[in-house]
């Protein structure tokens, strides 16, 4: 067993320090253009969904029809994650004024609301590092536990694997954050926007370690909350794709309740097609 005291500050600082180090390294490579930096971000977007989707159990598709009220726990916790990402985005770019309905965005660059696209998508995504702190704070409290490494998995390798993911994970939201706050002319910029969006997604993994020291959970759930976040950044990395790209001129795009809706269903019909063959 490792104390609590190595525990909280042995993961707070494999946590936060690359998320911090990613945060303040790429949204100052001023001269990499957007669209690079947005295209990198949904391949590591493309990764991280199969790799909290592990850990999500891949919302229980195994167990077919019989996975009983768990399965259907983890379903209703991704459909969580999704209404919260829905509510995010509708708060950050709310619904277009113009009455020709050609309009589809509306929030200016000067709009501190913007700020919220990246929020949402840290908020979320960092529900995947509570299940992942919460897992190290088990094993850390485990008898066969002697260091750090033993709970991250044994061995320097896991080690770096960790900062690694750490690191890539927040280069995902650096690059949201570039593109519609960082990156933008004129946009509400502030000095404590990095510092909390860092808080806000390595924060949620020390909270998780320092509660499953004490107490052990099917993370499983947290996951399958976390693993929504990578179609908000698909959504949002794809549009400074476009060479034509503005933020307050035909960016940020509005979204919209029913695309979250359609969204959902569109996973859910082919995740019911792979419950038939599992």
């Amino acid at each position: 067993m490792i104390s609590f005291a190595i525990t909280f500050f042995g993961f707070l600082a494999a946590t936060l320090i690359p998320i911090f180090v990613a945060l303040y390294l790429v949204t100052n490579l001023k001269s990499v253009p957007i669209q690079y930096m947005a295209a990198a971000g949904l391949g590591l977007v493309f990764w991280f969904f199969y790799d909290t989707m592990g850990g999500a159990s891949a919302l229980e598709v195994n167990l077919g029809f019989g996975g009983g009220a768990a399965q259907i726990g983890v379903i209703v916790v991704f459909l969580a994650g999704i209404v919260a990402l829905a509510i995010f985005d509708y708060i950050a770019v709310p619904s277009p004024k113009g009455s020709d309905g050609v309009q589809n965005f509306v929030v200016s660059s000067h709009s501190k609301a913007i700020f919220l696209i990246p929020v949402g998508l840290a908020v979320v995504m960092g529900f995947h590092g509570f299940g992942e702190g919460w897992d190290f704070g088990s094993a850390a409290s485990s008898v066969s536990a002697t260091s750090v490494l033993d709970a991250l998995g044994g061995g320097y390798y896991a080690l770096i694997s960790y900062l690694l993911h750490k690191f890539l994970e927040a280069v995902i939201i650096a690059g949201v954050y570039s593109a519609f706050v960082g990156r933008t002319q004129n946009a509400a910029k502030a000095k404590w926007h990095l510092p909390l969006l860092g808080i806000i997604f390595g924060g949620q993994s020390i909270i998780g370690s320092s509660i499953g020291y004490f107490v052990g959970f099917d993370t499983t759930y947290f996951f399958a909350f976390g693993v929504t976040s990578t179609f908000y950044a698909a959504i949002r990395l794809g549009e400074p794709l476009s060479m034509k790209f503005r933020v307050g001129e035909n960016a940020p795009h509005y979204l919209g309740p029913k695309i979250f809706v359609a969204l959902a269903i569109g996973f859910l019909l082919l995740y019911i097609a792979a419950l038939f063959h599992s």
